[in-house]
């Protein structure tokens, strides 16, 4: 342990080891995550909080498409996938396909919750006539002067949906992201440290703890940074004239 020493030429292999703990460090969380999380519990479900706040005022919609569990199932789809599975598209196909079965003016009131398509104060009339053209039901007046015909609503309230859905995810995963840094980062110290042990404790124990915490944010990069070091001294020695 008193004479634990590190060359310059080492460095690069030393940072693509710190790195490896990073990777093997994600590769249990996420595997043993997965198998000890309960319903709506546990790693695979974080960030599912902030997807159920955006879709809140969708629930009538989904709750029409898809019954009374509608939540059970984006909650299993959240877990399967997140935001690359089905659960994105599931939350705006259900919502697309409730609102023509849904009354004129509650499928209005989900419309304008999603994005005011008429000013503050005044009355529904673009949402009420976008609801009644999503059930074919013609308005009962034409639009007013200024007004917004039916089928350019449809396709600035499908953006507007679309948005709102791919914000939520991006939410999400940023609170999946963080929770399994935050896990990855304690399992990562625990690796290092007991490979120190079982190895005989070749490095100091302080050297241990600093090798684990800075495993996890050196992961991703941990290839890259190696190649610029070895870069770097090749070329330092190549001006110093050093073997």
């Amino acid at each position: 342990m008193a004479d634990f020493s590190l060359q310059w030429s080492q460095f690069g292999a030393a940072v693509t080891a710190v790195g490896a703990f990073g990777v093997a460090a994600f590769g249990l969380v996420e595997s043993v995550g997965k198998a000890f999380a309960a319903k709506g519990y546990g790693l695979p479900y974080a960030g599912l909080g902030a997807v159920k706040k955006a879709i809140r005022h969708l629930t009538p919609a989904l709750r029409v498409a898809y019954g009374d569990d509608y939540l059970d199932i984006i909650t299993h789809q959240y877990r399967a996938g997140r935001s690359t599975g089905e659960c994105p598209d599931t939350i705006r196909q259900g919502v697309r396909l409730g609102l023509p079965f849904m009354t004129i003016d509650a499928a209005a009131a989900v419309i304008d919750s999603m994005w005011e398509l008429d000013p503050p104060g005044a009355p529904k009339t673009n949402a009420t006539a976008l609801a009644a053209a999503l059930q074919a039901v013609p308005p009962a007046s034409p639009p007013p002067t200024g007004g917004v015909e039916p089928q350019a609503l449809a396709g600035r309230f499908a953006t507007a949906l679309d948005a709102r859905i791919l914000a939520a995810f991006e939410v999400g995963e940023e609170h999946y992201e963080a929770l399994a840094k935050l896990i990855a980062g304690v399992v990562a110290v625990g690796l290092a440290v007991g490979f120190d042990l079982g190895l005989g404790a070749p490095v100091p124990l302080p050297v241990a703890l600093i090798i684990g915490v800075v495993a996890v944010p050196l992961a991703p990069v941990a290839k890259d940074v190696s190649s610029s070091l070895q870069n770097a001294l090749t070329a330092f020695k190549s001006v110093t004239g050093r073997p």
